[in-house]
């Protein structure tokens, strides 16, 4: 399942999907987790129907309520919530695996080939098969090896979790090109303040 390719200059309310999981970069939907006022980017009902097929899940937005937001955002928190035991090597609580398990146990969206067999396309019915197909990913996390190589974003202001699937394993951001590049202007800008103070 790859995301649509954002062309033009990135904003703060862009979804994040580069190098991420399906379940983790739609727990990045809320920015900012460090700060004391978090960044929502599904501020309304259309903005989840936005990432349902900008994540590559669906081709055709599906209808979503406030009640679906809703319950989308706590299956968010839930995923958040799971990736920052995972990187501790936590258990998850039981309140969490019960509800990863109820929305995992929808339909989900089914692979189809198409084009002579040279594409897949996703097909299912709407927000309950996306959320479901969120839901398995995470559980897919927890069924492989890749369940000890959950990190938590090391940009204080970001606390996103993500697989680091570097072969050495010491990767410390979610996004080489977001948070990553971030912390390294910062550093820049410190050695160029301490540089002009000596």
């Amino acid at each position: 399942m790859k995301p649509k390719a954002n062309r033009g200059r990135r904003t703060k309310a862009d979804f994040r999907f580069q190098n991420a999981r399906l379940s983790f970069s739609f727990a990045g939907t809320l920015g900012d987790r460090g700060r004391l006022e978090p960044y929502e980017r599904l501020r309304s009902p259309a903005d989840l129907s936005r990432w349902c097929v900008e994540s590559g899940c669906v081709v055709t937005a599906p209808h979503c309520s406030a009640a679906d937001l809703t319950r989308a955002k706590q299956l968010r928190e839930t995923i958040q919530r799971a990736g920052e035991c995972l990187a501790v090597g936590r258990a998850v609580s039981s309140s969490d695996v019960k509800i990863i398990n109820r929305i995992a146990a929808r339909p989900p969206l089914a692979p189809e080939l198409v084009a002579g067999a040279a594409k897949v396309r996703w097909v299912g019915s709407g927000l309950e098969a996306v959320l479901s197909t969120v839901a398995r990913d995470l559980i897919a996390i927890c069924d492989s090896p890749l369940k000890d190589r959950v990190r938590i974003c090391e940009n204080e202001e970001c606390g996103v979790p993500f697989v680091d699937t570097s072969r050495a394993g010491i990767r410390r951001w979610c996004s080489m090109s977001t948070c990553g590049a971030l912390i390294k202007k910062r550093a820049y800008r410190e050695r160029l303040k301490e540089e002009s103070r000596g």
